[in-house]
């Protein structure tokens, strides 16, 4: 019997220490796992993660509600009675909602999914399921400065009709002044459920929540960077953090300050990297998950072989933040500087939707300004337009580029070459066609006359003879004619003269000295 009541003193004594340990730190959390949904497959782990983190936020001194496998009715009552339950509660009452599940977003916004959704396609899904920004809503309703909003949802998109369309992963979400909201993975990135009993991201949390005196946001440092090894890069947690007072899970010896790493400059994180190994340095980028510390890694260690997994986290995590600038807007312009950025990216869908539905209100809204006393140009200048523009951050991706110094991919050109090849074509032979007029000399006999004047006499011829004119020496055979070449005529043997030619008439008539002969 003592011992019994020795027993029943120390659990009473247990409970009350837990008691006033929960009155003075006033800490309520929420959890909930769905596990056993109805039209979808399972999932392993929702309910076993629920009830480890109940346990380690008992043992943190919270007041618990744990709620396993809720349909959309049973969450909505849940999330009202824990609102309820600390709307009078002083300003420092922490509170803190843990949700294991199926999550999805739609239209830039994110939906916990209860346990008997039913969506056939995405306008299915707002009646089906529990809006984040609804809870967020309620949870801002409350006096509490500190609230903690931990989702390791987003295990898949488990409704095929919807999957072929909707974006991956979660959505960027704004956290208000004071609020924490850590995601089991990057926003358009999903989880892994893992193959123990628990979710790599739960088993990691309540491992690192346990160390006393520690921050909430180094605790989360050491969770992202425990899953990212787990995982092999497939699963990067990461968080949105706002809070204006200092938290951890278990009270240290010291006294807890804020995390001094969100303090550091540019230079600061330069100084830091270079002095580590490029092992080193990747595992300061995860646990920072920093966009500046990533841009910084890139710099100087651009070219190791664990930078494509940076690039890849860096490249996804600037394309949800223009994508939660582009939501928020909820312009034409918003939404076309987007898709000027991204044209190819699994938002593409959606972005191009909600422009053809922003364009649609702006429509609406020029038809009606005559009646709201409104001018065209009141609506045409919208400063969103000027913001988005800025806010795009397109210059700076440039830079970056730039200063990380990563060896370009080998450029591929295709050259066609015109080789012109000298061919030394033989012209054609030169032909011509000479006609030769060939003269043939024919000698044509022809009579020559010469005429040739023999000196007559110097005294007169006193030879006479028969036939002969008086005065002319007879012919005789075989004697040149007197007179040719000028010499007297030879002489007959017996003193007798050579034989005259018969005189012919000369036409010319000669007279004088001599007389024409013709041969």
């Amino acid at each position: 019997m003592l011992r019994v009541l020795t027993s029943l003193s120390l659990m009473l004594a247990a409970w009350s220490a837990s008691a006033v340990t929960a009155s003075a730190q006033d800490r309520f959390a929420l959890v909930i796992g769905n596990s056993q949904y109805k039209n979808v497959s399972p999932l392993t782990n929702p309910g076993r993660d629920a009830t480890a983190v109940s346990a380690l936020l008992k043992d943190a001194g919270f007041e618990v509600t744990a709620a396993t496998d809720l349909d959309k009715t049973s969450m909505s009552r849940a999330i009202r009675f824990f609102t309820n339950q600390i709307s009078g509660k002083p300003d420092d009452t922490v509170a803190l909602i843990y949700y294991a599940g199926h999550g999805l977003q739609v239209d830039g916004e994110n939906f916990l999914i209860p346990v008997d959704a039913t969506i056939g396609r995405e306008a299915d899904v707002p009646l089906e399921t529990m809006r984040l920004a609804d809870l967020m809503s309620m949870l801002d309703t409350v006096r509490s400065k500190t609230r903690i909003v931990i989702l390791d949802a987003c295990r898949d998109n488990p409704f095929a009709d919807i999957a072929r369309n909707a974006p991956r992963g979660l959505a960027l979400v704004n956290a208000p002044a004071g609020t924490l909201v850590a995601y089991s993975t990057s926003p358009g990135a999903t989880a892994e459920d893992g193959s123990g009993n628990n979710s790599p991201f739960a088993q990691a949390l309540i491992k690192s929540a346990k160390e006393p005196g520690l921050p909430i946001e180094t605790a989360l440092k050491n969770v992202r960077l425990t899953v990212h090894g787990v995982t092999s890069g497939r699963q990067t947690p990461w968080e949105v953090s706002a809070l204006t007072e200092p938290f951890s899970f278990f009270p240290g010896a010291t006294p807890l300050k804020q995390d001094a790493s969100r303090d550091k400059t540019t230079d600061a994180w330069r100084k830091e990297l270079q002095g580590l190994t490029p092992r080193a340095a990747f595992d300061v980028a995860i646990r920072e998950d920093d966009v500046t510390v990533y841009e910084q890694y890139l710099a100087l260690y651009g070219s190791d072989a664990l930078a494509s997994q940076i690039r890849s986290i860096l490249d996804r995590r600037q394309m949800m933040i223009a994508w939660l600038e582009a939501v928020t807007l909820n312009t034409p312009a918003a939404f076309a500087a987007f898709l000027a950025r991204y044209p190819d990216s699994d938002l593409t869908e959606t972005a191009r939707r909600l422009e053809e539905r922003a364009k649609t209100r702006l429509s609406f809204a020029r038809s009606i300004s005559p009646v709201l006393g409104l001018t065209a140009n009141a609506l045409n200048n919208q400063p969103e337009i000027r913001t988005i523009v800025r806010e795009v951050r397109v210059p700076e991706v440039r830079t970056v580029v730039k200063e990380i110094k990563v060896p370009s991919p080998p450029e591929i050109r295709t050259v066609i070459k015109e080789v012109v090849k000298e061919v030394k074509v033989p012209s054609p032979p030169e032909i011509r066609t000479v006609t030769r007029e060939v003269v043939k000399e024919v000698k044509v006999p022809h009579e020559v006359v010469k005429i040739v004047r023999v000196p007559g006499p110097a005294r007169p011829c006193n030879c006479t003879g028969p036939g002969r004119h008086p005065g002319y020496p007879p012919r005789v055979q075989g004697v040149p004619p007197i007179g040719i070449g000028g010499g007297r005529p030879p002489r007959m043997p017996g003193g007798m003269h050579s034989p005259r030619p018969r005189p012919q008439h000369d036409p010319r008539g000669g007279r004088g000295g001599g007389m024409g002969f013709r041969f």
